[in-house]
C-alpha cells in the first residue's frame, strides 16, 4: 500500500513509496523542454579554462538536444523530490 508521495517541482510527475523519507531523483532533467526527445550529455570542445571569468569556471552546460538548430542546451540539474506523507 503507497503511503507516501512527492511532486517534482520542475515537471510536476509524482513519485510513490512504501517507505517514509525517501528521497527521488526525477529524471525530467534528461529530456529536452522543447521537443521532449532524450538530451545527450555535452562534453565541451575546448578546455573549461576557455570559459573562465575571473578564474571562475562558469561554463555549466550539462546536456544537449541535437534535434534543434541551433541545438538547445541545457543547464537543468537534476531534482530531487523529497516523498512525504501521502494526504487523502
Amino acid at each position: 500500500m503507497v503511503k507516501f508521495e512527492g511532486k517534482c517541482p520542475n515537471c510536476g510527475k509524482i513519485f510513490y513509496s512504501e517507505r517514509q523519507g525517501d528521497i527521488v531523483t526525477c529524471d525530467c532533467w534528461q529530456y529536452c523542454p522543447i521537443c521532449g526527445a532524450e538530451m545527450t550529455q555535452y562534453t565541451p570542445d575546448s578546455a573549461s579554462k576557455t570559459y573562465a571569468l575571473d578564474s571562475k569556471h562558469d561554463f555549466d552546460v550539462l546536456m544537449i538536444c541535437t534535434f534543434h538548430s541551433p541545438p538547445f542546451f541545457s543547464k537543468q540539474k537534476p531534482v530531487e523530490v523529497e516523498l512525504h506523507e501521502k494526504v487523502g
